[in-house]
Formats: structure tokens, C-alpha cells, sequence
């Protein structure tokens, strides 16, 4: 008989965007529920468990566990595990919460939750604001400042919108109508079909946030919009300027032999020493009428040549400011043997290896890999093998043309 574990449940989203808030109405409406909380905050002093313990009337405090000075998707992996099950082991519990730090990013963190033993993860629970989503990120009136730390923020939302099984978008009274419809074209866009509940002031219902038994690691992080995309892409001919056959790339399963794994540094894999190429730029905009509901498209733009990295280098420092999301693999015309994943969420762009093309392993390792997966075979290009630049592009009032010349510009 299989021992009972404890479901746990994180709770992600950038500072001010109502984490707090929502977790004290869970508290007070537990409907039975013995729930025990890790709060996690960047300062030496975690102000969200005082606020937690105050805003729920919280009598037994041990039942609040606050993790400082540090970030539970980095320094504080260890402490946020042996924290969880030392909970579990008390036997006091029938659920955790876990509150992370506003700039967390939640993928690695649930891969720790993933390690807890007896423990299950059984919500990612993203939080955004719709009004600063409006201000902010969508193209709005107010964009980010031009201070690195402000430079970040649209990296950590996309990550945390992208990656949750449930999206709680919070503080909808503080929006239009019109504008509350342009939220959901953008989130539709960075995760389509992710179960969403609006709110105002934090209110929703505890049967939609525990025991939903709703997160499956592979799922969600396979229902991102640009995996989508480039997933929908397999087989069809997306090249309206150039002769080419397609090739079955599953970004997402790798059947490949190699790791293009997509987010290796997310992950926490590191087979691949991956040596991250960071760019850190203000970008010009641009406009255009390639466009769907709101502004918001999505397009995968697709060469069998590599890039050349001083021509990509440069053109990172014009990037488009109104493409919220790109992603997928590519490679360079001067380290043709490397497979690299290029990564773009608002205005950080970075590019990391991804392992090694098979085209560029050792004639008999390649000729298993082959013999293995005799469609890639099939697709195999007669000059540059299984290599490819495939990058999904998501944005609002995007110039599809502008921006697929000026990618090609940058082609070796």
C-alpha cells in the first residue's frame, strides 16, 4: 500500500501583486483544511509572515515558516526542503503552502517541491496584476524603467505566467473593461488555455486553489505558448521566402540524442556547462499590422543557415520592445557543432548552449541515433543536418516582415 503524501501548493507573482493577500483568504476560508505555510522573503525580515499571521488570525504561529535573506529558486533550495519535511513529519499538517518571493521564478522551485519526500505538488498558483500588467507590459502607456532591476521585471512575469496550472489575475476593479480584455489576449497568448480566475482583492474560492490535483510538470511546461507554437509548426512550412524541408524538432520531447533543452538553466541541469550569453539593451520599437485580437501574435520564424553572432549581437541592441516572448533554438556559423536555445522575455535577452548537434557526433553514434529515430532520418538536411534556427516570436503589433528581414540580416 503506497504511503499518503502531503499535497503542497506554491504560490507565485511578482511584488505587489496580491500573493499576501490571497494566501490570508485561503487561511480564514480552509473549509477543514490544517494548512502550514512557508513564506519566503528576499529582506532579513519577512514582513509577509507578520501580515499572514496579523490579516488570517493565526493563533499558532509555528504553523508559519518565514525563509530570509535569500531566494527559495536559489539559496534557499535546501533550507525550503528540509523545512517541508519537517512539517510532513510533524503530522500536524494536511496541506502546505509555500509563498515565494516576488522575484522567484517558479520552475525551479517546483522542481525542489517535486524532491520532497512524501510531499506532492498539486497547484502552481500564479498571481498577476492586472493593472500593472496594463501600465507595464502590454504595451501600455507607462513602460519600465530603464534601471536593470525595472529591466527585469517583464523576464519575471512572463516566467511566472508561463509557468502555474492555475493564474489568478488579481485587481481587475482597477482596470477597464477593454483593458481587462487586452490582459487576457497577452496571457492567452504566454500560456494559452491555463485554468484563470479573476479577482479583485484577492477572492477566490479555496476549491479552486487546494487539492485541484492539477499540476503535472511536463504538462504545464509543454502548454507554454511558444512550445505550443513551435509544436503546432512541426510539419507545416512556416518559410514563405525560402525552399526548404521541414524538420520534425520536437522542442519540447528531444528526440534528438542531444539535450536542447530549453530552459537548461532552469532546469538545473548542467551536463552541458552552459555558459549564458547575456544582453542587456534598451530596444527601439517598431510597428506593423501583422496582428490578432488586441495586437497579439504569434509567428515561428524558421532557417536552416546559422547566425552570425556579431551581425545577432548587434541586432539585440535594437531588439523590437513590443515582442513580449521569443524562444527556441539556433545556431552559429562559427561554432557550427553547437546547438544553442536563444531566449527573449520582455527586454532580457540571453542565449545559452544546449548541447551538440547530431549531425556533429562521431559517424557510429550518429548512425544510432538515426537508426533510433528513423524519422529525423527522413527530414535529415543533405548539407547541415538536424541544425536549425527555429524561434517562436510572440508580441503585440508585431511587424512580422520587419522583424523576420531584420533576423535574416543577421544570418552568417
Amino acid at each position: 500500500m503506497a504511503k499518503k503524501t502531503t499535497p503542497m501548493a506554491l504560490l507565485c507573482g511578482y511584488l505587489g501583486a496580491g500573493k499576501t493577500t490571497l494566501l490570508n483568504q485561503i487561511l480564514t476560508n480552509q473549509k477543514g483544511y490544517k494548512v502550514a505555510v512557508i513564506v519566503n522573503d528576499i529582506g532579513e525580515v519577512n514582513v509577509d509572515a507578520k501580515l499572514i499571521a496579523d490579516g488570517a488570525k493565526v493563533t499558532d504561529t509555528s504553523s508559519i515558516v518565514p525563509l530570509t535573506n535569500g531566494c527559495i529558486c536559489c539559496t534557499l533550495k535546501t533550507d525550503l526542503v528540509s523545512n517541508i519535511e519537517n512539517l510532513i513529519k510533524s503530522g500536524k499538517y494536511d496541506y502546505i503552502l509555500i509563498e515565494a518571493s516576488g522575484v522567484c521564478e517558479p520552475m525551479p522551485i517546483a522542481q525542489s517541491l517535486m524532491q520532497v519526500s512524501n510531499g506532492n505538488l498539486d497547484n502552481v498558483i500564479g498571481v498577476v496584476d492586472a493593472k500593472r500588467l496594463v501600465d507595464e507590459f502590454a504595451g501600455g502607456d507607462s513602460l519600465l524603467k530603464k534601471d536593470m532591476d525595472e529591466e527585469n521585471i517583464e523576464s519575471l512575469l512572463v516566467q511566472q505566467i508561463e509557468f502555474c496550472s492555475t493564474l489568478v489575475i488579481n485587481k481587475k476593479d482597477l482596470v477597464t473593461e477593454d483593458e481587462f480584455k487586452k490582459v487576457r489576449a497577452v496571457i492567452n497568448a504566454i500560456h494559452p488555455g491555463v485554468k484563470v480566475i479573476e479577482t479583485d482583492h484577492g477572492k477566490a474560492d479555496i476549491a479552486d486553489m487546494l487539492a485541484t490535483g492539477s499540476f503535472d510538470f511536463e504538462t504545464v511546461y509543454a502548454s507554454a505558448g511558444w512550445c505550443q507554437k513551435l509544436e503546432e509548426e512541426e510539419g507545416e512550412d512556416d518559410d514563405d521566402d525560402h525552399d526548404h524541408d521541414e524538420h520534425d524538432h520536437d522542442e519540447h520531447e528531444h528526440e534528438h540524442g542531444h539535450h536542447h533543452d530549453d530552459d537548461d538553466d532552469d532546469h538545473d541541469h548542467d551536463e552541458h556547462g552552459h555558459h549564458h550569453h547575456h544582453h542587456e539593451h534598451k530596444h527601439d520599437g517598431d510597428s506593423g499590422a501583422d496582428e490578432d485580437e488586441y495586437g497579439i501574435a504569434t509567428f515561428v520564424y524558421y532557417r536552416r543557415k546559422p547566425f552570425n553572432r556579431l551581425k545577432l549581437d548587434s541586432f539585440a541592441d535594437k531588439w523590437p520592445r513590443n515582442i513580449i516572448r521569443c524562444k527556441g533554438l539556433m545556431w552559429f556559423d562559427d561554432e557550427p557543432d553547437m546547438a544553442w536555445v536563444f531566449e527573449t522575455s520582455g527586454r532580457q535577452i540571453q542565449a545559452g548552449y544546449s548541447g551538440q548537434w547530431i549531425a556533429a557526433c562521431p559517424p557510429a553514434e550518429q548512425k544510432k541515433i538515426l537508426a533510433e529515430n528513423p524519422r529525423i532520418k527522413d527530414e535529415w538536411d543533405e548539407k547541415v543536418g538536424d541544425r536549425m534556427i527555429k524561434l517562436c516570436v510572440i508580441g503585440q503589433n508585431m511587424d512580422k516582415k520587419a522583424i523576420t528581414e531584420a533576423l535574416d540580416g543577421c544570418l552568417a
